[in-house]
């Protein structure tokens, strides 16, 4: 385990290392000194040198559904209740979920833009509820921005669990989060229709979230309230068309698809080549609750958009074998200064497995890279899916995500030694 963890370490420096540098692919050998005017550069020939592109670079990162069911609230709370005073000053006093997520922090932390689709209601007025009508705790939402996600989903199909009242003390606690962006509710017209913008290293992300059910809830006629729905594409066009102009690329969460289904749908690939087209370049799928494919469609203006279908589950305490492996998408964002030009690149999925023995106790999600066969053999979703296992995790992921995308123990260290050796180069 401490070797695997090692790797991990590796893997994350040599990921966030390749995001963070410009001039890319120069190396530094034949790169020119600091001290040194770009202009007064030159060949062996005597001729000036064609200056360097200026090359920015940013680390994305994106997990799926947080779905929070009553075990893991309740273990927080039981966390809480007997947490030293040390660490319950370090935390919120009511709830701590930091057990639950600390083998994925490291991804999180170090990243420049963190997606995550929170399929829970964060409603603060409320008392925590489980399915079928959720609300969770505020130490939830708190812990996943002191975490590092930056860029939050809210349209889901749970999103009306608490009716107009509940989304609305929802939009006001997440009104109070500062340096994220929150999109698929809204207050009013005017909210809905104002760009949500993020900027890391001189590069914008623009950000558009919908969802396609609602569950059958809708909110009152008369309410000033907003959802953006696969109803209105009108809608959805116009905010992507909106945020393309103020952005350098967009990312757009889809809550879309069937529950339970690995293969995407008539809709969600139909919908995906229209979002492509109106100027996606970055397309989340959400709500299957299990993984889905990854490919890269190619816009009517030519651009290629990347499109993951589903991430499947973040964490929950679903009880079915596909339910708990979900992914982490990863990938470089990259940007020419010069002309404005902006690109993704270096996609990979390392599958995520929610762990938890029997009745559902310590639920907590693991990488791939961080997860043992011994983990698997001893999981509580046996009870329900008795051929779940190490190989059952791999066999289940090479089969839906290709393989090009795919991090696995066994394509771990090459990969990710391979991303060190380029930014060795620089």
């Amino acid at each position: 385990m401490t070797y695997i963890k090692y790797l991990i370490a590796i893997f994350i420096a040599a990921f966030f290392l390749t995001s963070c540098q410009t001039n890319k692919g120069i190396s530094k050998k034949n790169s020119i000194p600091e001290t040194e005017p770009v202009s007064n550069a030159t060949s062996k020939t005597g001729k000036t040198k064609e200056p360097e592109p200026r090359i920015v670079s940013a680390s994305f990162v994106a997990v799926g559904d947080n779905l929070i069911h009553l075990p893991i609230y309740k273990q927080a709370e039981t966390r809480a209740k007997t947490s030293d005073s040390e660490t319950k000053a370090k935390n919120s006093p009511n709830y701590i979920f930091s057990n639950a997520y600390k083998e994925l922090l490291p991804f999180v932390n170090n990243a420049d833009f963190a997606f995550i689709n929170q399929e829970t209601l964060v409603a603060p007025s409320f008392e925590p509820s489980t399915y079928p009508r959720f609300c969770s705790p505020r130490e939830v939402g708190d812990f996943i921005v002191e975490s590092g996600f930056n860029m939050i989903s809210i349209a889901n199909n749970h999103m009306l669990d608490k009716d107009e009242a509940g989304l609305r003390d929802s939009l006001n606690y997440w009104k109070t989060k500062e340096q994220i962006v929150v999109s698929g509710g809204f207050f009013d017209k005017d909210d809905m229709n104002t760009v949500r913008i993020i900027e890391k290293n001189n590069i914008k992300l623009g950000f558009v979230a919908f969802t396609s059910s609602l569950n059958g809830l809708s909110l009152n006629a008369k309410s000033s309230l907003k959802i953006g729905t696969t109803e209105d594409e009108a809608q959805i066009k116009k905010m992507i068309k909106a945020a393309k102009e103020k952005s350098d690329l967009v990312v757009v969460s889809a809550h879309w698809g069937e529950e339970y289904k690995t293969t995407p749908n008539k809709n969600q690939i139909e919908m995906a080549q229209k979002l492509a087209d109106w100027g996606a370049d970055i397309i989340i799928g959400t709500h299957p609750h299990v993984l889905q494919t990854i490919e890269e469609l190619r816009a009517k203006d030519g651009r290629l958009v990347l499109v993951a279908y589903s991430l499947g589950n973040f964490i929950s305490s679903q009880n079915e074998g596909q339910r708990v492996i979900g992914g982490l998408l990863t990938m470089t964002l990259e940007k020419n200064l010069d002309t404005g030009d902006a690109q993704f690149s270096n996609v990979s999925l390392i599958p995520l497995i929610t762990n938890y023995g029997n009745g559902f106790s310590e639920i907590s999600v693991y990488p791939i890279t961080a997860y043992t066969p011994e983990q698997a053999r001893l999981h509580g979703v046996k009870r329900y899916s008795s051929n779940f296992n190490y190989n059952y995790i791999l066999k289940h992921t090479q089969d839906i995500i290709p393989a090009k995308y795919l991090i696995l123990p066994e394509t771990f260290l090459t990969k990710s030694s391979l991303r060190y050796q380029i930014w060795i180069m620089r």
